[in-house]
């Protein structure tokens, strides 16, 4: 190995290591204040930098990702504060993230829930309209709010509750309005907090 080489791969490794570090640092000081602004501050870090290391560490709040993140993000979150309102009782994981990023969003007595948001995805001929999120994680639910028509966003949207003990593979769910997914899994607001805790029973009793 040239001397070239040899300094490059150090350089490579130390840059790794300082990235670790500011990771941990932006981590951990967001983590202390409970404040993207101080957090940044506190960082020395640019905006973007400090909020793509909070993105990847996964401990954003969700107020902070309908005030600072993406289009995308900011959906995410608003629908998990949509419901966390229908579900007054459960727990915001990421309030309580320590290093290990859960692969839930919410805690429910014993239950974990991942909420997913999906816009209504049309075809250019307008024929036909479908949803769609990713399905992966070990929670026991995912509570998915789905727009009800094209830019409506999150007023009035379809709600599933889905248990992953139906989901035989981590995969992108596909739904249409006339498929078992929708037919089967669809709940109104009102429904949400009483179906969880009758989940939480039938766990309790041993039979889930």
């Amino acid at each position: 190995m040239t001397l070239l080489r040899k300094m490059w791969h150090v350089v490579k490794r130390l840059r790794t290591h300082i990235e670790d570090i500011q990771m941990t640092d932006i981590v951990d000081i967001y983590l202390e204040t409970g404040d993207f602004h101080e957090a940044v501050k506190q960082s020395g870090l640019p905006t973007h930098i400090a909020h793509l290391k909070l993105i990847k560490s996964g401990c954003l709040k969700i107020q902070d990702k309908i005030q600072y993140g993406s289009r995308t993000a900011k959906l995410g979150g608003m629908a998990e504060e949509l419901f966390q309102k229908y579900v007054p009782e459960a727990t915001d994981a990421n309030k309580y993230f320590k290093k290990n990023n859960p692969v839930y969003d919410f805690w429910f007595d014993g239950l974990t829930i991942d909420v997913k948001y999906s816009s209504l995805h049309k075809k250019k001929n307008g024929n036909s309209q479908h949803w769609q999120f990713r399905t992966n994680g070990s929670q026991d639910f995912i509570v998915a709010f789905l727009e009800r028509e094209s830019g409506l966003e999150l007023d009035r949207p379809n709600i599933l509750l889905i248990p992953m003990q139906f989901i035989e593979a981590k995969k992108e769910l596909h739904i249409s309005q006339s498929g078992p997914w929708f037919q089967d899994f669809k709940v109104e607001p009102e429904e949400l907090q009483p179906l969880l805790k009758d989940y939480v029973q039938l766990r309790k009793d041993g039979l889930f």
